[in-house]
């Protein structure tokens, strides 16, 4: 059978590895990004640069609370570590937030003083080369991030920084050739693309957080595992909730009358089996044996 649930990504310290390579990469950006800006006059430049900076601080952060998501259950953590994902994504969105509200004050404190003038043309290569080493970091993640909730903002994070990349030229080549304002409004435009990112993402964050179910096309594929068993009568009480690339689940099997311990046992281990292989190993499940005709 095919797994349906969840999307098999590369080992732990694979991604690890990938999210390092993505802080390097972000912190070269970040680096031409502001000295562009700098030296251009350009806010679209330092706004880009500033986003560029946040890319640096969470991909940092993402590194240390995927690291910490992998540790093995505990005594104060029996279901494991994968929530701490969620809370390192949030911690990201909450950076971001906190970034943008400074460069969004400051933009509109230079349009309500109607600045006049141009950016200088030097910012034009500064915007291109940006946005090279971003498409290249953008691409880089998104194909090798796979299969983590962390890793999967990250990406979705600088994807966004291509598309901002993209606004940051145009603002600031109609910035050095007509007027000051062109680069105003490219500003306007990546703050409004960050909202858009930060809003899209508690959205996704609330659903892991909330417990929520994966796609019903998985629930439906562990219904009809249950009721192809051997020595299964029935099933009932099935509860399947997603978190942070894992899948946890419990289900009560009514199991034929008569069945030794020891058949009941292999029955469960056959349906885990079973269950892994339409979900996927990510799959953590409880299977409560009842015996056909009770309660």
């Amino acid at each position: 059978m095919e797994a349906v649930a969840v999307k098999r990504g590369f080992q732990p310290l694979e991604v690890e590895r990938i999210l390092l390579a993505s802080v390097a990469g972000n912190s070269l950006v970040c680096l031409l990004k502001i000295v562009g800006g700098l030296l251009s006059g350009s806010m679209a430049l330092l706004a880009d640069g500033s986003d560029s900076l946040l890319n640096v601080a969470s991909g940092l952060i993402a590194f240390k609370f995927y690291r910490e998501s992998r540790k093995p259950p505990d005594k104060e953590h029996r279901y494991g570590h994968t929530m701490l994902e969620v809370y390192g994504s949030l911690l990201i969105l909450l950076l971001m937030v906190a970034t943008f509200s400074f460069v969004g004050y400051a933009t509109v404190d230079r349009f309500l003083h109607r600045v006049e003038g141009k950016v200088s043309s030097i910012g034009i290569a500064f915007a291109v080369v940006s946005l090279t080493i971003n498409l290249c970091v953008s691409t880089f993640l998104k194909l090798m991030g796979g299969g983590s909730a962390i890793a999967l903002t990250e990406a979705r994070h600088t994807s966004l920084d291509v598309l901002e990349g993209i606004v940051t030229l145009v603002g600031v080549s109609l910035g050095a050739t007509l007027s000051v304002l062109y680069d105003t409004a490219a500003t306007f435009v990546i703050l409004g693309m960050v909202a858009y990112f930060v809003s899209k993402t508690l959205v996704e964050l609330e659903r892991e957080i909330t417990a929520a179910s994966p796609p019903e096309e998985a629930v439906r594929k562990l219904e009809e595992v249950f009721q192809q068993l051997e020595g299964v009568v029935s099933h009932h009480d099935l509860r399947v909730r997603r978190a942070a690339g894992k899948v946890f689940a419990d289900v009560h099997l009514v199991v034929k009358r008569g069945l030794s311990i020891e058949d009941v046992h292999k029955v469960c281990d056959e349906a885990e089996r079973r269950a892994k292989r339409v979900v996927g190993d990510a799959l953590d499940i409880i299977i409560h044996a009842e015996p056909e005709g009770e309660g």
